[in-house]
């Protein structure tokens, strides 16, 4: 059984087919007892000879494994495990309300109601766009999220500001925020930024990494975050969500907190 073989049994089977082509052009013909982790990564190597660490896992790596270890299943050849490139994680700012401040007045109503609910319930963009008029209860202040990332369904609280908005907003395509797709989103809020003066930063640092980083700062657990975001993984929003403004000043205020407690101050 060759890696090319495999890779079609693989898709055909219902598994991930959207990089398979380039890595299998590397691998083809190649047995599937015969690849080593080390085969596996020069291919990805070969395959993206230019692309950042991150793809060369994403769309390399990531695809391979996946063909040999089903192939493993089907008893064809032994599992196989391949080390990661290192990736540099980019560095993410997070912002307060100022930054939504200084774009409500070049962006249209309905994106900068968009971003209210990204910033203020830390949910992806995904499920902003995907939500439709019948799943937001505004006397609730409730949006039901029917399907998030994970699969899972989910309530947003929405903040008295947003339902405010939501109520004067006609919906178009039958969507809340009126978007069909996020690629409507960019070219639009790169123009409000620029004409507002401040950095450009999509929305996910304003929204999701926006949100857990306020709340860090209110000295909220990374469990409660995960919980209130939406996050499955607490060590990923540990690692990857969390920019406290000032950790130093954030830890000595919760240990000074602490202290003040078990000494009795403040009785």
């Amino acid at each position: 059984m060759t890696f090319d073989q495999a890779a079609v049994a693989y898709a055909e089977d219902g598994g991930e087919a959207r990089f398979l082509v380039k890595i299998s052009e590397q691998l083809a013909g190649l047995s599937l007892h015969s690849i080593t982790p080390q085969i596996v990564r020069n291919a990805a190597k070969k395959a993206y000879p230019t692309g950042a660490a991150s793809t060369r896992n994403r769309q390399g790596i990531t695809p391979a494994q996946s063909v040999i270890n089903y192939a493993h299943q089907q008893g064809w050849c032994g599992p196989i495990r391949v080390k990661r490139f290192n990736e540099t994680k980019p560095q993410r700012e997070a912002v307060g309300v100022d930054y939504l401040v200084a774009l409500e007045p070049h962006v249209p109503v309905n994106m900068f109601a968009l971003l209210l609910f990204l910033h203020t319930t830390g949910r992806r963009v995904s499920d902003a766009i995907n939500l439709r008029t019948g799943d937001v209860n505004l006397d609730t202040a409730i949006a039901s999220i029917s399907k998030t990332k994970n699969g899972d369904s989910a309530k947003a609280s929405l903040v008295p500001v947003l339902v405010d908005i939501l109520r004067e907003l006609p919906p178009r395509n039958g969507r809340v925020f009126g978007y069909k797709d996020r690629s409507s989103i960019y070219d639009t809020l790169k123009r409000a930024c620029s004409n507002a003066g401040i950095k450009y930063l999509a929305t996910h640092q304003p929204g999701r990494h926006s949100f857990a980083t306020a709340l860090a700062n209110q000295q909220w657990t990374s469990k409660a975050i995960a919980d209130a975001g939406g996050w499955k993984s607490v060590r990923l929003v540990d690692e990857t969500y969390i920019h406290t403004d000032n950790p130093a000043v954030l830890a000595t205020a919760v240990l000074g907190k602490n202290w003040s407690r078990a000494s009795g101050e403040g009785k």
